[in-house]
């Protein structure tokens, strides 16, 4: 049996990818339980923060997804660490602070558009973390988008944000609202008051990831952002 710290649920189309910590040979390591014909869960019922017990079976993933492992039975949760452990315990897993040490190889700018992607077989793994210097979040056809600067100075620009309590977020705030000005109040919202309340929380992190190659090309993504957000935000909307 192995033991996961669930760290990652983040929503891509109608399915969920999972990310959790696995301590191997000493070291802290990212781990994304995969079943055998699918790379994605349709229903994921756990938490950030939620430990459990799997079977995962090596695998030998394309680049830049080696921490790919199939899962081979269900999960049981066996408890839950509070959200400042959990962000501790991903400090001292994959992290960076520069633009090339993130997946260990060049990120380009999206001539064509937003974003940025890596070319596939180039990075050296999917997922890391890395503290900011500054971020800001903003609405772009309903959904969320971040642009940040690490601590390198480096600006990483119109990135998508998968989180999944981060998504909800939104559709939650979206759908309570009342009146045509609910994209504003909310556009509003994430560029004040959120903006104190993710700078200034101590165990403020974020988790950026590649996706699987897209027309042969890997894109950064905003997997994950803590601290998560709160139900009683939705009611300062």
């Amino acid at each position: 049996m192995n033991k996961l710290l669930i760290t990652e649920i983040t929503r891509m189309g109608p399915a969920f990818c999972v990310i959790g910590l696995h301590r191997e040979n000493g070291k802290i390591r990212s781990v994304r339980p995969v079943t055998s014909t699918a790379n994605s869960w349709l229903h994921f019922p756990y938490h950030r923060g939620d430990v459990v017990q799997c079977e995962l079976a090596p695998f030998c993933g394309a680049k830049p997804h080696i921490e790919d492992r199939v899962s081979t039975r269900g999960f049981q949760k066996e408890s839950a660490v509070p959200e400042p452990e959990v962000v501790a315990f991903l400090r001292k897993a994959e992290i960076a602070g520069s633009l090339p040490d993130l997946f260990g190889c060049a990120l380009h700018e999206n001539r064509n558009g937003t974003g940025l992607h890596a070319t596939p077989l180039e990075p050296m793994r999917s997922i890391c973390g890395t503290e900011t210097k500054n971020l800001r979040l903003e609405l772009c056809a309903n959904e969320l988008r971040a642009t940040l600067v690490l601590s390198s100075g480096e600006v990483l620009r119109d990135l998508p944000v998968v989180d999944r309590d981060w998504r909800d977020f939104i559709d939650s705030a979206l759908a309570e609202g009342k009146g045509a000005n609910r994209v504003g109040r909310l556009q509003r919202f994430l560029n004040s008051q959120f903006h104190y309340k993710i700078l200034s929380c101590p165990h403020h992190f974020i988790r950026l990831g590649l996706t699987r190659p897209y027309h042969d090309l890997c894109w950064l993504m905003l997997d994950t952002l803590f601290p998560l957000p709160k139900q009683e935000w939705l009611e300062e909307l």
